[in-house]
């Protein structure tokens, strides 16, 4: 898929997109089916939800965007919280001029779309909360773990907690080398700005379809917690895919591509 970079306030955003590829400074045809917006989990990429996108791009439109400090994308610092990071998200769809879209958010992504769409709802379609909660809890250990990392105290963990007992070694090794793409100050940043991002009180204001995917073996996101998210939201469904942990987008990108094709077309729950 072809990708292009867009100066959003001074910083260089590395976007991945379906169809054509345009000369730098045109934004691509991105008029085709439903626009889907596909948003990073903590510490991410875009190049985790390429195979989910391109699944989907020939029928509909799609683009990924990698966060400021992420993967491609320009700057050194991370956004420091999920508020600032929807803030962004919001004046890039808007410089890029794009119609309202189908928010896909995995994990912190996923947190990052519910506040957009409370925020910013006129450039939100409809959400797709994939490997979601709406207040992770992220267990002290692994703060310090990453703590440690980005301190130069402790080597990267290459761990298989994010993944199905089911899952193959070599999906397990694709996620691994989407995790070393971030630099680990970055990582454990977003950890702590999802860890202190509670949308529970306020997931009533979501006002735009919704579909919630979990992965029936996520132990970082359990399917209890997509729970939580169903009841909360009105009009939600919950959508739980078995043999899968919480890198749903990598483990499972066919059936995850065939769970949120079908949003669409797109009305505002009354």
């Amino acid at each position: 898929m072809p990708t292009k970079y867009a100066d959003i306030e001074g910083i260089a955003v590395h976007y991945v997109h379906g169809g054509r590829s345009t000369l730098p400074r045109v934004v691509p045809d991105l008029s085709r089916g439903t626009l889907f917006v596909f948003l990073h989990d903590a510490g991410g990429n875009a190049g985790i939800w390429r195979n989910v996108a391109a699944l989907l791009d020939g029928e509909h439109s799609t683009i990924v965007l990698d966060f400021p400090a992420h993967g491609r994308s320009g700057g050194t610092e991370s956004l420091k919280s999920i508020e600032a990071i929807s803030a962004f998200l919001a004046a890039s769809l808007r410089t890029l001029g794009l119609r309202p879209a189908v928010l896909v958010g995995h994990g912190m992504g996923a947190a990052v779309a519910i506040e957009t769409a409370r925020h910013a709802p006129d450039i939100v379609a409809a959400l797709a909360l994939v490997n979601a909660a709406a207040h992770c809890h992220i267990a002290p250990e692994t703060l310090e773990t990453w703590q440690n990392v980005m301190r130069g105290r402790a080597p990267q963990p290459f761990t298989t907690e994010s993944f199905s007992p089911k899952t193959d070694f070599a999906v397990m090794r694709q996620g691994w080398t989407e995790q070393v793409q971030t630099d680990p100050r970055v990582r454990y940043h977003d950890l702590v700005a999802w860890s202190h991002y509670d949308a529970t009180a306020v997931l009533g204001e979501i006002g735009v379809p919704t579909t919630i995917v979990a992965g029936a073996d996520d132990g970082i996101t359990p399917p209890a917690q997509a729970e939580e998210l169903r009841r909360g939201i009105r009009g939600s469904q919950l959508i739980i895919l078995p043999d899968a942990g919480h890198l749903l987008p990598i483990e499972k990108p066919a059936e995850l591509a065939k769970t949120i094709g079908p949003i669409g077309p797109i009305r505002p729950i009354s």
